[in-house]
């Protein structure tokens, strides 16, 4: 019978879920709240686990051989990809929960930057004979993933992949990780009120008055996306992909008010042997591609 591959992505706000078949399309997706704050009940796991049991009957006649599971997350995951073993101060619950062993079945699970890129790459970039990828998601912090000779790369404890946590300024503020004036503090929405001494709320909110031509906001702006560059030309020595992917909130939002600028920037900070520059682009799958992600890789770890 006909395998499909079930993808969930566990966010802040939302838990959204993806089914696939063998080919990769997308048959189906759907969205609920997370209900972070839900307190010792933990809603938010009896919703994942009643959409479980939902799709395996309707996808898999009850059986778990015929609709296999990935769940995507934040956080750092254990060497089997069984669980969450570092997720600070969200989804309470989640840190050791060993999916497999609670809901009686083989479920993998992987960083939701990793997910993303997976997603990315399986979807639109391996069959254009890419080997070599790496992903930055731009939100409320920057995430990543990293493509290596066709494959995921999770490197040591799983943490590869996390260019949000990588040093632009060693006089910056430090994140929870030591690492002082990361690339995430820099980019990251979190930190824009801060960035912008309490002008605006959001990096979408910086971008518009950088768009209208407000003062002072240009300069912001342009300073996060200098050292976006910077450090895109410093993974690009490091890594040397043929192919660097920006996703997340911020790219969907600020578009040609990022990338544009971001271009001048590489011309400015790459280097260019033989005039080979690496291509940048932006991401295609959105908000749903941490499940679609999390079902390929339960498709090839199955």
């Amino acid at each position: 019978m006909t395998k499909h591959y079930l993808g969930i992505d566990i966010g802040g706000t939302k838990i959204k879920t993806v089914i696939i078949n063998e080919e990769g399309q997308i048959l189906e997706r759907n969205e609920v709240l997370t209900e972070d704050e839900s307190g010792k009940n933990e809603l938010w796991k009896q919703k994942i686990s009643a959409q479980i049991d939902l799709k395996t009957k309707q996808y898999g006649n009850g059986l778990h051989r015929l609709l296999q599971c990935g769940i995507s997350a934040p956080g750092l995951v254990d060497k089997k990809n069984r669980k969450i073993l570092h997720m600070p101060e969200r989804l309470k619950g989640i840190e050791n929960f060993d999916w497999t062993t609670e809901l009686g079945r083989d479920i993998k699970v992987l960083n939701d930057g990793h997910s993303a890129c997976l997603a990315e790459y399986e979807s639109f970039h391996k069959a254009n004979g890419i080997r070599h990828m790496l992903m930055l998601t731009l939100g409320t912090g920057v995430g990543g993933g990293i493509i290596i000779d066709k494959k995921l790369h999770q490197g040591n404890l799983q943490r590869a992949g996390h260019v949000g946590h990588m040093a632009i300024d060693i006089n910056g503020t430090p994140t929870m990780t030591k690492i002082p004036g990361s690339l995430e503090h820099a980019m990251g929405n979190y930190s824009v009120l801060e960035r912008t001494q309490g002008r605006f709320k959001s990096v979408r909110e910086l971008v518009q008055a950088y768009e209208t031509g407000e003062d002072n906001a240009g300069f912001w702006w342009l300073e996060s996306v200098k050292k976006l560059s910077v450090a895109l030309a410093s993974l690009n020595n490091i890594l040397a992909p043929e192919l660097m992917v920006l996703g997340g909130g911020i790219t969907a939002g600020a578009k040609d008010s990022l990338m544009k600028p971001l271009k001048d920037y590489m011309d400015r900070y790459e280097w260019r042997p033989g005039e080979h520059k690496v291509e940048i682009i932006t991401a295609k799958h959105g908000e749903y591609a941490g499940a679609i992600g999390a079902a390929y890789f339960a498709k090839y770890n199955n």
